[in-house]
């Protein structure tokens, strides 16, 4: 039965680690992670600082990471290899706007990657943005493995929704890297959209705009919420979207830290260049910057400070809300572009819209919210948390796609960022090409290119940025053959149209990836069945039976050989090469915490045992000379730390805490065992006396209790002789002496004692209940004179008159009778 509950607790415990999906909003300047588990609500996860959001930073020195607000720390001293926002960097050229202007405004070594795509010099090492994305997912899962115990593996991401093709596959790589499997990527308008239906109900359809705002990107998606017709199901359709991807809180951060640049060089001659030639000097006036725009978000001055900016001089000046708002003007065009770009995708109007919803951190800024209600007035809806709408809404999808949960059923119909067009030439020559997925199509949906031929064929797809106009790039190349060998399995068949139609199936996955499924040949034959039924049919034709169609479609399968543009891809060495690096990386963090643990350890062993040293307790259990050898190690192992904290291995550090648990373990014994002796003393004697009161009423039943009893009495009487024998030793002895009389014996023999009297007890009570089952009415109401063993046993407390047990043991008498 034992075995049966742990294997049941130990499923219950795998099903539920198992079941649990992780939704991610990585962010340009935060990350936020969301749990869904089993039997409980979905909920934020909690990093080591007990906050909410996370810094999305990283900082890289040789093997050693450093993550969050102790990588914020550390942005001024190693500004080199701090790397923020590098989510933004994912899959893009290194000659592209976002790769440029990212060099421009941060002070880190880029340089081209492999296939012309991003990376970064870090000391000997090259460090690509996969890389980084993916030590930053990898501490995402830490994270809920911290805070929650279980080690989740499935993940949801929220994604821009502007990501293309090849930005989503570098994240989709950076996620196996972190050791994740990614169930789906949602876009992060479709994540927000999702917790905006969670907790409402729609008696009537309505479309909203949902307006993101982060740090990197501001992304306007416009989103259709209703009920299905004869369905409890919510729906919630993304028609379109519109994006800047390089508008955002960020702007405003690089626009202060302008700002503090000139204010500084205004009051310190020619400091200007030198200011912004210096990394470390930059990466200082970003973080007050950020900190100053946070002030104005709710103040209209601030004041800014840093001290020993360049050269040993402050800054210390003062920014007002109308500073920060001149110095951002240029941006002011730009606010609204996304939702009317949107709506224009989307062929709808401003009067079309219920609401516009305000996400993201950037759309607490007073400037963008006044921009805001100038052209849209009073449609603004701050209805969500603009923080955490995103991830709620991801990890809400990743429970929804799971067997595991219940939630609420709201159907999501998420859009690609990319068209898809095939091409191809025809019987005749012609060159065919044929849009079949628009811009904005549905993630998920199934499409297929029709052509009605009798030869093999090849088909070009291709992709381009939904809502643009730009061109159409390679995606990939399918060869159909195999259609005349399909039409010669045919042959004895009447077939009515000897050129079939060829279909070539496609979908996209819930990553938004584009697959070529199957290739098929559809061929129009004559029904057997058809000339049966006339061969068959009565002259009376009266039957009412539907007659068999004459016609029937026979599909036969086609060969198809697809070849991906996977340009998208790290190759397979870059892949090896990445999951070494990071695998070396993590055996060194597991180093650096395994010392910093021991470290810790001896440091908490030297306070304690200094603390407890010269108490009463610890001096009544030790010497004089024990106390002295005990200062002694004690100041020699201070001293040893004092000298070698920084540089000491960790079996060394540990050498030393083994010095210190002999004295440790010494002092906590003597304690324990003094303080609990006499309750466990107390304990033993009490069960001595339970079993002796059990065998001197045991003498007076008619059942044969035989060896049980003898057991119990031989046990008794070992027992009763050990303990006059130790407790005679252990009092001859003074508390600062190792004791011979431990609790873990006396606990032993007590338990001895308690098992051969339960097999007694029970041995008796199977006796008498077969004794009563078999005797007669006149033995029963004879029985009934006799003592009843369990109700004497258990009300009684006073030995029987017939038998007196002091008197066969006399130094029992101490002792008593014990009533149970």
């Amino acid at each position: 039965m034992l075995a049966l509950s742990v294997l049941c607790a130990a499923s219950l415990l795998a099903s539920g680690t198992n079941a649990a999906v992780l939704g991610i909003d990585l962010g340009t300047e935060w990350f936020t992670v969301a749990l869904a588990k089993p039997g409980r609500p979905l909920d934020l996860v909690l990093n080591r600082d007990a906050k909410r959001q996370t810094a999305a930073v990283v900082v890289v020195n040789g093997l050693e990471r450093t993550f969050g607000a102790d990588a914020v720390a550390l942005a001024a001293r190693m500004p080199e290899t701090t790397f923020a926002g590098v989510r933004n960097l994912l899959g893009i050229d290194y000659d592209s706007e976002v790769a440029t202007e990212y060099r421009q405004q941060f002070p880190n070594q880029m340089v081209r990657g492999a296939a012309g795509t991003v990376a970064f010099e870090a000391g000997n090492t090259t460090l690509t943005a996969v890389e980084l994305v993916a030590m930053q997912l990898q501490h995402a899962r830490q994270l809920a493995k911290e805070s929650e115990g279980i080690d989740v593996k499935d993940v949801v991401l929220a994604v821009p929704a502007f990501f293309d093709r090849r930005q989503r596959q570098a994240l989709l790589d950076a996620s196996g890297l972190a050791g994740l499997r990614t169930v789906a990527l949602v876009s992060d308008g479709a994540a927000s959209a999702l917790n905006y239906a969670m907790g409402r109900t729609f008696d009537r359809p309505e479309r909203h705009v949902l307006y993101d705002m982060g740090a990197g990107k501001t992304v306007a998606t416009v989103a259709a919420f209703g009920t299905r017709r004869g369905s409890k199901a919510l729906g919630v359709n993304t028609l379109a979207y519109a994006a800047d991807s390089t508008l955002g809180g960020q702007q405003v951060d690089f626009a202060v830290r302008d700002l503090l640049v000139e204010k500084f060089a205004a009051e310190n001659s020619e400091q200007q260049a030198t200011v912004r030639n210096s990394a470390r000097a930059m990466t200082r006036l970003l973080r007050e910057a950020k900190r100053v725009k946070t002030v104005l978000t709710v103040n209209v001055e601030a004041t800014a400070a840093v001290e020993g900016l360049l050269r040993g001089v402050d800054l210390r000046t003062t920014v007002t809300r109308a500073e920060l708002e001149h110095a951002v003007s240029h941006l002011a065009p730009r606010i609204r572009a996304p939702v009317d770009r949107a709506l224009a995708a989307a062929n709808l109007t401003i009067d079309d819209i219920a609401s516009i919803v305000l996400v993201g951190g950037g759309t607490r800024a007073p400037f963008v919210q006044r921009e805001l209600e100038d052209a849209f007035g009073t449609r603004l809806s701050r209805s969500l948390n603009a923080d955490e709408a995103c991830v709620m809404g991801a990890v809400f999808r990743g429970a929804s796609l799971s067997s595991h949960f219940r939630v609420r059923d709201i159907r999501l119909r998420d859009t690609l960022p990319y068209a898809v067009q095939a091409s191809y030439s025809n019987e005749a020559g012609s060159q065919q090409t044929v849009v079949i997925s628009p811009d904005f199509g549905a993630v998920g949906a199934r499409r297929s290119v029709r052509d009605v031929r009798t030869t093999d064929f090849d088909i070009a797809f291709e992709a381009r940025p939904s809502g643009s106009n730009a061109e159409w790039t390679a995606l990939a190349t399918a060869k159909v053959s195999g259609v005349a060998d399909a039409a010669a399995k045919l042959t004895g068949t009447l077939v009515s149209d000897a050129k079939p139609e060829v279909r070539v199936v496609v979908r996209t996955t819930d990553i938004g990836a584009f697959e070529v499924v199957k290739a098929e040949a559809q061929f129009n034959v004559t029904n057997p069945a058809y000339s049966q039924y006339l061969e068959t049919q009565s002259a009376s034709a009266e039957s009412q039976d539907q007659p068999p169609t004459e016609m029937l479609l026979e599909t036969v399968a086609l060969t198809v050989d697809v070849q991906y543009d996977d340009a998208a891809r790290i190759s397979d060495d870059e892949l090896d090469q990445a999951h070494s690096l990071l695998k070396r990386m993590d055996a060194d963090d597991a180093a650096r915490t395994a010392r910093s643990s021991a470290i810790n350890q001896l440091e908490s062993m030297l306070y304690h045992l200094r603390d407890i040293s010269e108490t009463d307790e610890v001096i009544a259990v030790t010497t004089d000379s024990e106390r002295e050898l005990l200062h002694q190690a004690l100041d020699g192992v201070s001293e040893w730390l004092e000298d070698n904290a920084e540089h000491a291995s960790t079996e060394d550090i540990n050498h030393e805490i083994g010095q210190l648990k002999q004295f440790e373990g010494k002092i906590s014994m003597r304690l324990h065992e003094l303080s609990e002796r006499p309750g466990r003393l107390q304990a033993l004697r009490s069960v001595i006396a339970q079993a002796e009161n059990f065998t001197a009423h045991s003498e007076q039943f008619s059942v044969a209790l035989g060896p049980t009893l003898e057991t119990l009495k031989d046990t008794l009487d070992s027992t009763v002789a050990w303990l006059e024998s130790m407790v005679a030793r252990q009092d001859a002895l003074s508390p600062t002496d190792d004791p011979v009389l431990l609790v873990d014996d006396i606990d032993a023999r007590a338990r001895t004692v308690e098992l051969n009297l339960t097999k007694l007890i029970a041995e008796s009570i199977r006796q008498i209940q077969a004794t009563e089952t078999s005797s007669t009415t006149s033995d029963t109401a004879a029985s009934e004179s006799e003592p009843e063993l369990v109700s004497e046993f258990e009300l009684t407390s006073e030995p029987a008159s017939t038998s007196d047990p002091e008197q066969d043991h006399p130094a029992r008498s101490e002792a008593g009778h014990d009533e149970l």
